[in-house]
């Protein structure tokens, strides 16, 4: 399980340092408090976040609960997620796949909120089950099918809270049965589930090469996450998108999403025939 404290940065600013450190202080001994209550084990704080572990599902959302219960009339709030699986202990402290998922899963939740995945809503007794919702499907380096993971709820005003959402179909939420074909210079190369990003730019070691001084070395990637396939541009002269039927846009150190059918220029104005852009096409299979 991580905890997470949101808004330590403004309070710096706004309460000064020793106040401030003094309130993150007696939240992370808040949350120690919760988890020892609850039969977890500490393992570790990381600046503002900590992390702990559990022998049940049950026990760390108790936890979970209780932390939220404790910051509801303090100054910070608490972001927290957890996921069940095996680890490797070392020293005091775990590792493994397992801990990086609910790091992930916790990066999700939202101020006030406790997220688990379903490995865990499952282990969970029926009582607590009835406490889930689904919030997302996400796809996790190392795992090869998108995880759906649940927002908790806590309350006591949310107590009459309807059961488990029925899960939307993933292949509707988050199809995997896409891919993005990307074709330069004769050659075409593929994002899709197998693999989820591709990079371009002017030197050899992206997936796509695009051979001009107006491109960066590492000019833009290209990612398949939950269903969408987003363009990201990291370069100096920026990039240009000409989708069919939308005409030209510019993005610079920003993130699009990209659909359809259309030409990429890596640093110059394309045209729909240009032989040095790259035309992508989505597919479904």
């Amino acid at each position: 399980m991580f905890a997470d404290i949101g808004g330590s940065t403004r309070l710096y600013e706004e309460a000064g340092d020793e106040a401030a450190h003094r309130l993150v202080a007696e939240s992370l001994q808040l949350m120690e408090d919760c988890i020892q209550a609850n039969r977890g084990t500490l393992l570790r704080t990381v600046g503002d976040a900590a992390l702990a572990s559990f022998t049940c599902c049950d026990e760390a959302y108790e936890a979970a609960v209780a932390i939220q219960q404790a910051h509801e009339n303090r100054r910070l709030s608490v972001r927290i997620g957890f996921h069940f699986g095996p680890v490797i202990p070392d020293k005091g402290d775990i590792y493994g796949n397992a801990v990086n998922v609910a790091a992930r899963v916790a990066s999700l939740a939202n101020l006030d909120e406790i997220t688990t995945t379903e490995a865990c809503v499952g282990l969970m007794s029926a009582a607590m089950q009835q406490r889930a919702s689904l919030l997302d499907f996400i796809h996790v380096k190392g795992i090869s099918e998108p995880l759906a993971v649940h927002r908790l709820l806590w309350r006591s005003e949310d107590e009459s809270v309807t059961a488990i959402q029925t899960a939307v179909s993933l292949s509707i939420r988050h199809p995997s049965n896409v891919r993005m074909v990307l074709s330069l210079n004769g050659r075409d190369a593929f994002v899709d589930t197998e693999t989820s990003s591709l990079t371009i730019g002017r030197t050899a070691d992206n997936a796509l090469c695009v051979a001009r001084d107006c491109a960066s070395r590492n000019h833009a990637t290209i990612e398949l996450q939950q269903g969408k396939f987003l363009l990201t541009d990291q370069s100096t002269n920026g990039t240009y998108l000409l989708k069919d039927g939308q005409g030209l846009s510019f993005l610079r150190r920003e993130t699009v999403t990209l659909d359809g059918e259309g030409v990429i220029g890596a640093g110059w104005v394309p045209e729909a025939d240009d032989p040095g852009a790259i035309r992508f096409r989505i597919e479904r299979l």
